[in-house]
């Protein structure tokens, strides 16, 4: 067995400069090839950054958009109740019965049904509230149950919240969905610039490992000790080695 590994070794010491030859021939080509690769993956990297800036600026329009349609709804809202005659008449009385008004009108003549509070319990006591009102309507105005009517009114109001733009979940949402979505794809083309720019790295430390192969092989070409060719010959295919099995693992693009 050492009769074997002496012999290995002397024929390793007879052809140094082959060897030391062939390390560098490889080690420039593993080089060029890890340069290459992190040039691509930075091509990649830049690329889905752009994309994500592009997605972002997207989604900031959707949610302006949002922003003014909510403002127009708004102004439509307050329009309606202002319109309403009975509104001026008497609006500590009134204004239940006038956003109740508006809440239909928004939901049927603006498809916003399913945007605003329309759950099955909401829509009961808004009913309710509307008998009320048209109960409270008829009554004379030195009717004993008149306050009656109309505290039964304020109870019912106290149970449903009146603001059906701004304090709708639903009606938040759907004016915020599109620039939502944008904003996922973005953060997603945000971590895939942010994954390509890591790999593009590390085949850039691959090259670096590979200059250092280059470096001690280059030093074991030129030396005539026989023991120092040998121990930066050592080196230099150990660090090839090492920044050669490290580079498999890495992605390869194209």
């Amino acid at each position: 067995m050492s009769d074997t590994g002496n012999g290995f070794l002397q024929k390793v010491k007879e052809h140094l400069e082959v060897v030391a030859a062939i390390l560098l021939g490889l080690g420039t080509i593993a080089a060029a090839f890890a340069a290459y690769q992190s040039s691509l993956w930075g091509g990649v990297c830049l690329t889905a950054y752009n994309q994500a800036v592009i997605k972002y600026g997207d989604a900031n329009r959707e949610y302006l958009n949002g922003a003014l349609d909510t403002s127009f709804d708004t102004m439509v809202y307050l329009e309606s109740l202002r319109e309403d005659p009975r509104t001026a008449d008497d609006v500590d009385k009134m204004i239940s019965k006038d956003m109740v008004r508006a809440i239909a009108w928004a939901d049927k003549n603006y498809d916003k049904k399913m945007e605003a509070l329309n759950s099955a319990e909401e829509a009961k006591i808004e009913e309710e509230l509307e008998s009320k009102w048209e109960q409270f309507d008829e009554m004379e105005e030195d009717s004993p149950d008149r306050e009656k009517v109309l505290a039964e009114i304020y109870d019912l109001d106290a149970k449903i919240s009146y603001l059906p733009f701004l304090e709708s979940p639903r009606y938040t949402a759907s004016k915020r969905s599109k620039g939502d979505a944008l904003s996922k794809e973005a953060e997603t083309k945000m971590k895939e610039g942010i994954t390509a720019n890591g790999i593009g790295d590390a085949f850039t430390l691959s090259t670096v490992y590979f200059t250092i192969a280059l470096f001690f092989a280059g030093l074991a070409a030129v030396l005539r000790d026989e023991k120092l060719q040998l121990a930066f010959l050592g080196l230099g295919a150990t660090v090839f080695f090492f920044a050669f099995i490290r580079m498999l693992f890495l992605p390869f693009t194209s």
